[in-house]
């Protein structure tokens, strides 16, 4: 089932103090469940050093509960992942970055946990918690790819470049720092363009969304954060695995200059 999109851009940088300080939840946490919204933030890339191991395993995210010695409790943290969908709560997954950034993977659910033995912080094993979460799909990501012929395409190529100004076709988000969404105009022609077909492996969308049409992700070939453009000329419409392979695979710089190489060789 759908849910209401994130107010959160998959694949942008945020600052994780200007998230705190609009949707509450501790900031050193690694699980930060928020008291004024229904929200729980997950944060993994910063543990290694006491025992945690988070990572994809397929479309899964597995993620490691919070206690840095000692067996893990499911209690605080540990349990406000297991109960979330009963307390109304959405997962919202954060990779750590630098200088206190923080990327948004997506909203995730809670399927099943499973105990491993792993160190602690202090070098001694102990019995952890290991939470099994999905992707949530969202009404953000169904957004549909419009039929279009090529005077339509045309039309829509020329909104999506006349929506790249300081301002235009961006949309302020609740938080109390300005952040912005992707250009919908920008969004909707890269899907056009691309027709069903992953502009990573050039296969074909691997399924369709609720509203029957191919489900591609649009990715932005140069951080928004890192100045790149909200422009055609700066996204590719991806299938979710290649979309993955990009920020999470060994080679995903690699594979993102290859995706550079194949945008510039586009007619646009």
């Amino acid at each position: 089932m759908q849910e209401l999109a994130p107010p959160f851009d998959a694949g942008e940088t945020y600052t994780r103090a200007r998230i705190h300080d609009h949707y509450g939840g501790k900031r050193q946490a690694g699980i930060a469940p928020s008291a004024s919204y229904p929200f729980v933030f997950l944060f993994y890339g910063a543990g290694d050093g006491y025992g945690y191991e988070d990572g994809f395993d397929g479309d899964t995210f597995v993620y490691t509960g919070e206690g840095r010695t000692g067996d893990m409790e499911l209690t605080h943290g540990n349990r406000a992942i297991r109960d979330h969908a009963s307390d109304g709560r959405h997962l919202y997954l954060f990779e750590m970055a630098d200088a206190g950034e923080v990327s948004f993977v997506g909203e995730y659910a809670y399927v099943d946990h499973f105990r491993q033995e792993l160190p602690d912080a202090t070098g001694d094993r102990r019995s952890a918690l290991r939470f099994e979460l999905e992707p949530v799909a969202t009404d953000r990501d169904a957004e549909p790819t419009p039929d279009l012929g090529d005077e339509q395409l045309e039309r829509l190529y020329e909104e999506a470049t006349g929506s790249n100004g300081d301002d235009e076709g961006r949309e302020q988000t609740r938080t109390t720092t300005t952040t912005y969404s992707r250009s919908a105009a920008v969004r909707s022609f890269i899907r056009a363009y691309a027709d069903g077909v992953c502009e990573g492996c050039g296969e074909p969308a691997p399924f369709r969304d609720g509203d029957d049409e191919p489900y591609l992700e649009v990715h932005h070939l140069h951080r928004r954060a890192d100045g790149g453009a909200d422009d055609p000329s700066n996204v590719v419409a991806l299938c979710p695995n290649c979309h993955r392979r990009r920020h999470y695979g060994r080679d995903g710089d690699s594979f993102n200059e290859n995706l550079i190489a194949y945008a510039e060789s586009r007619p646009f």
